[in-house]
C-alpha cells in the first residue's frame, strides 16, 4: 500500500521542522575535545558532533512520532509512551523467566507461537496496577 499525499506530507514536515530546530538550537556537549579535534579536525568534529546529536533526537522521539503517522494514514491507532497496566500473576512469571533462560541456553528452540499460546495457557486474570516500567515507547492499539 503506497503512502498518501496526506501522510507523505505530514512525515516530511515533521522531519524538516527537527532538523530547523536542531539547527537553531545545537550546542555541543564540550567545546574541549582535543583528541577528536586532532584526529578529525575541529569542522569535521563539529559536523560528526552534530549528526551524533540528530541521531539521538531521531532515535528517542522522531521515530515514534514517525510510527504513529504511518499508523494513522493506514487507519490504525497507535501512541507514544503509553502506560501498560496490569500484573502477571508469579506462575506465569516463573514460567517466562524459566523459558528465557533455557533460551539463552541453548537448551530449547525459540518458537514464538508455541511460547505465547502455553503462555495464554496458564496466565491468570489479574489487578490493573501500574508498575514505574511499564512505559512503552509505541503501542499499537
Amino acid at each position: 500500500m503506497a503512502l498518501s499525499s496526506k501522510t507523505k506530507n505530514e512525515i516530511s514536515q515533521l522531519l524538516i521542522e527537527a532538523v530547523e530546530s536542531k539547527l537553531k538550537e545545537y550546542k555541543p556537549e564540550t567545546a574541549y575535545a582535543p583528541f577528536h579535534h586532532r584526529l578529525l579536525g575541529k569542522d569535521r568534529y563539529a559536523m560528526f558532533s552534530f549528526i551524533q546529536s540528530m541521531n539521538t533526537t531521531f532515535g528517542m522521539s522522531i521515530w515514534e512520532q514517525v510510527a504513529v503517522i504511518l499508523a494513522k494514514g493506514a487507519n490504525y491507532k497507535a501512541d507514544r509512551q503509553y502506560k501498560l497496566l496490569g500484573e502477571i500473576d508469579n506462575n506465569t512469571d516463573a514460567f517466562i523467566r524459566n523459558t528465557h533462560f533455557k533460551l539463552r541456553e541453548g537448551k530449547i528452540a525459540a518458537n514464538k507461537e508455541e511460547e505465547i499460546e502455553q503462555i495464554r495457557k496458564i496466565i491468570k486474570k489479574g489487578k490493573t496496577n501500574e508498575d514505574p516500567d511499564s512505559t512503552v515507547d509505541l503501542f499499537y492499539l
